[in-house]
């Protein structure tokens, strides 16, 4: 039977309604009670009319806790008082949104190069997630050049893009979100894309020698290194050797293949570091024979710091450093060593006032079978002619670049000469690079040239006018290289500290011009993780590809080796003995054509 109207609307109506306890799949109601009630009826759905999802539930408390509900889902509830059989009005309604699962973590994500501007995005959604946002950068922590796009899809085709030489890597990460919430966000893993690379073209041989090969091609869209390979058959299945430029370099030199023998080449665009690494199909085969097999030659630069360098440290005084520089190059067995900054000053510490430097490093080297090339302007005087001659400026032009030789196993054929370079300091000495014609001394008649020099040493490691000046003094030589009948046609070592690091103009200008870097062949390297230069440090600073002296040979040189020379101990790091310069030895063992 019916409370009577009156008794029904006594009962007031909830208030003080709140929502505690929010989680993935419940929450808590709570509302004030009311006096006379006996029970309360309430609803829930999920839309403000309560017409869809809708849940009814009667309780004595004044508390209510639904479960198994959804996640990410807002409901609406509302509540009345009964007594008996009346019920009066309901509460005001009360919205409430669940928490939403995480999206669960990425399982399946593909990364696919659709052209050379575009890349496509493709990966399994993972469970709860229900939009996306995609963020490409070009820096792998997202710092710079970050763009981000939304979507609901499974996937994404990037076209934002324009072909470039040398190509670049993007990096990729998608964020998950489980509908409108921004809170909980499931990151992927970051990911390199690249784009797809053209086919090389203009693959050519530009030089060989007995055991190489050197190609050049034109550079290809989106390309940053290059891989070639070489075979001595056209299905390249025999005698196959591959070789990866490292710098992004359309020039590579082979120096391991047989002597006397056709080689097929081809090339192929690399572009991508890590990940998703993307490769061009091959290009068309070219061919060309090795020499056959040639001379052996060894020969080294060095650095060898000017007697008038005093610290304060004994040990690094020209009279304590000498005999570890001339140990160090008798030790090496080399036959030309070109060495920087023995300078023609005689009023150094230590000295007797009279004798430059050079000639002291000459007397210590010659009773272990070494001489000096006579390599003045004149390039006719010895010391003892100097002293009576007055050759004291010809010596002094030659900026410290001499030039020595192993006398049992080469001898100088004619005066050399010397190199005037641009002097951007206007320095009194100014800067040359020697040079002399060598024979073998095996009966085989093998002549050679030998240059040595020392360029522009301001702002090392800075790029702009300083490179620009060092590249005029390399463009100097290679004309007078290419000029002069004596050089014209022999092949050629090259030996210098050129304060510049591998691919910076001055080195890459030398390579323009038909030189090749023994440091950056395909040949046996020991000690290659010390840096060239290391300014008396103990241990010695190893952080490889930081050179700033060279051997340098002429394509029509095969190289065999390559050492930085240096006495130091492999459990310590440390040098053994007296250090001898602030720079290290580099020896390379080459073969010279017949």
């Amino acid at each position: 039977m019916a409370m009577p109207a009156a008794q029904a609307a006594a009962l007031a109506k909830p208030t003080g309604v709140t929502v505690t306890e929010i989680n993935f799949e419940s929450f808590v109601f709570r509302w004030k009670p009311v006096a006379g009630a006996t029970s309360y009826t309430g609803k829930l759905a999920t839309n403000a009319k309560f017409t869809k999802g809708v849940q009814h539930f009667k309780t004595s408390k004044s508390t209510r806790k639904p479960i198994r509900l959804k996640n990410c889902t807002t409901y609406y509830f509302k509540v009345r008082a009964n007594k008996g059989s009346a019920s009066g009005s309901y509460s005001a309604v009360k919205k409430v949104t669940l928490d939403c699962f995480w999206p669960r973590e990425f399982s399946t994500i593909k990364v696919v190069p659709k052209s050379g501007t575009s890349i496509a995005l493709k990966w399994k959604k993972p469970q709860y997630a229900t939009r996306f946002e995609i963020w490409r950068s070009t820096e792998r922590d997202f710092s710079a050049n970050l763009v981000k796009v939304k979507t609901s899809k499974d996937w994404y085709l990037d076209t934002n893009f324009k072909a470039s030489k040398p190509g670049k890597s993007y990096f990729y990460r998608i964020l998950a979100f489980n509908k409108s919430n921004t809170k909980n966000v499931r990151y992927s893993p970051k990911l390199e894309a690249n784009l797809k690379t053209s086919v090389p073209q203009g693959l050519k041989v530009v030089g060989t020698s007995p055991n190489g090969a050197t190609l050049s091609w034109n550079t290809a869209w989106n390309a940053r290194q290059y891989e070639v390979r070489a075979a001595t058959d056209t299905g390249f299945t025999t005698n196959v050797k591959t070789l990866k430029t490292t710098d992004g370099s359309n020039r590579l030199t082979f120096n391991t293949l047989g002597s006397g023998k056709k080689y097929y080449f081809q090339v192929r665009a690399v572009n991508g570091v890590k990940e998703n690494v993307v490769r061009s199909t091959y290009s068309a085969t070219v061919y060309g024979a090795t020499l056959r097999a040639g001379v052996p030659l060894t020969v080294m630069s060095f650095n060898v710091k000017s007697a008038k360098y005093d610290d304060g440290v004994s040990s690094r005084r020209w009279n304590n450093r000498k005999p570890a520089i001339a140990s160090t190059i008798a030790g090496s067995g080399a036959d030309v060593v070109g060495v920087q900054e023995a300078y023609a000053s005689d009023n150094y510490p230590g000295g007797d006032g009279v004798t430059p430097q050079w000639e002291d490093l000459r007397r210590t080297l010659a009773p272990k079978g070494y001489q000096r090339a006579l390599t003045g302007t004149d390039g006719v005087y010895s010391y003892s002619q100097c002293k009576k001659d007055g050759c004291w400026k010809d010596e002094y032009k030659l900026d410290g670049n001499h030039i020595f030789y192993k006398t049992a196993t080469v001898k100088p054929i004619g005066k050399g000469g010397s190199i005037s370079l641009p002097n951007p300091d206007n320095r009194g000495s100014g800067y040359t690079a020697s040079w002399q014609v060598f024979e073998k001394r095996d009966g085989s008649g093998v002549r050679f040239a030998a240059v040595d020099t020392h360029l522009y040493s301001s702002g090392i490691t800075k790029r702009g006018v300083y490179e620009d000046r060092r590249t005029a003094q390399v463009k100097a030589i290679l004309s007078t290289l290419k000029n002069n009948a004596e050089l014209a046609d022999l092949p050629v070592v090259l030996l210098g500290d050129l304060n510049s690091h591998g691919g910076h103009k001055p080195v890459s200008t030398f390579l323009a011009g038909g030189f090749a870097d023994t440091a950056g062949l395909d040949v046996p390297q020991t000690k290659a993780n010390f840096n060239s230069s290391h300014g008396f440090q103990n241990p010695p600073p190893s952080t490889f590809g930081t050179q700033i002296d060279y051997v340098l040979v002429s394509k029509d040189v095969a190289v065999k080796k390559w050492e930085l020379v240096a006495n130091i101990d492999p459990k310590t790091g440390k040098f053994v003995g007296t250090i001898p310069s602030d720079h290290h030895a580099i020896k390379a063992v080459v073969t010279l054509p017949r």
